[in-house]
């Protein structure tokens, strides 16, 4: 019975199973993606950051509507496109100046200030850098840079190196310490600008890098707006 069984078997597995693929079907080339659908797609990618604060994203260099508002005819922050902020009062926030120091941002009232939140090894932060550096004017004192690490882990002889190759007098390099910082500006990408003004308000926030024309002109906001307020405030 034993010897019979064996035979049967191996006829029903070979009526069950699929049927074979010919050599032309194997031999059969992998469909190919065309190179205008990859330069159509886009893939979303991330930096998560393992700090309290947040799990910050890469954000896209440029913002939308740029090109429908000339850079000649802004005469205010509030008129820049994609501009999230409203004046509102800037939270304050303290970090650690590199080399020493404290900087608390209530106490530094009086003066323009961007504020860019970054970390090593962000793309969209060292091109941002860039081109604040190729963007400033000759008299770059109508707005102070600080260039604000807020991954904790980051090693401050990196910054050092890189603040001694931008070597800027209005640059200011420091560590974050306030761990509500990314909440209180609803910051959840890096690339982020911030411009607070002299009376501590935000008056712009961009969630990507502006333009280079568009960089430039925030100087010049700031000296006009300036020179207002000395004679208005």
């Amino acid at each position: 019975m034993r010897h019979l069984l064996i035979p049967i078997l191996l006829v029903l597995l070979v009526a069950c199973a699929p049927p074979l693929e010919t050599a032309s079907q194997i031999n059969q080339p992998v469909p190919t993606i065309s190179s205008t659908v990859l330069a159509e797609a886009k893939v979303a990618t991330s930096t998560p950051l393992p700090t309290p604060q947040a799990t910050l994203s890469i954000i896209t260099f440029g913002s939308p509507g740029f090109e429908d508002v000339p850079v000649e005819t802004i005469t205010s922050f509030a008129e820049i496109p994609g501009n999230q902020a409203t004046g509102q009062p800037a939270a304050d926030f303290t970090a650690r100046l590199l080399g020493g120091g404290t900087f608390v941002l209530s106490e530094e009232r009086g003066k323009y200030w961007l504020v860019l939140p970054t970390a090593l090894g962000c793309g969209d932060c060292m091109y941002s850098l860039y081109l604040l550096d190729q963007a400033q004017p000759q008299n770059p004192a109508s707005l102070n840079i600080l260039v604000l690490n807020v991954y904790q882990p980051d090693l401050p002889e990196y910054w050092l190196s890189l603040a001694e190759a931008i070597d800027q007098p209005n640059y200011f390099w420091a560590a974050l310490d306030t761990p509500t910082f990314l909440e209180d500006y609803a910051i959840y990408g890096l690339g982020t600008f911030l411009v607070i003004d002299p009376n501590g308000k935000l008056v712009f926030q961009s969630d990507s890098p502006p333009p280079p024309e568009y960089i430039a002109h925030l100087f010049e906001l700031a000296q006009s707006e300036g020179a207002k307020c000395e004679n208005e405030c």
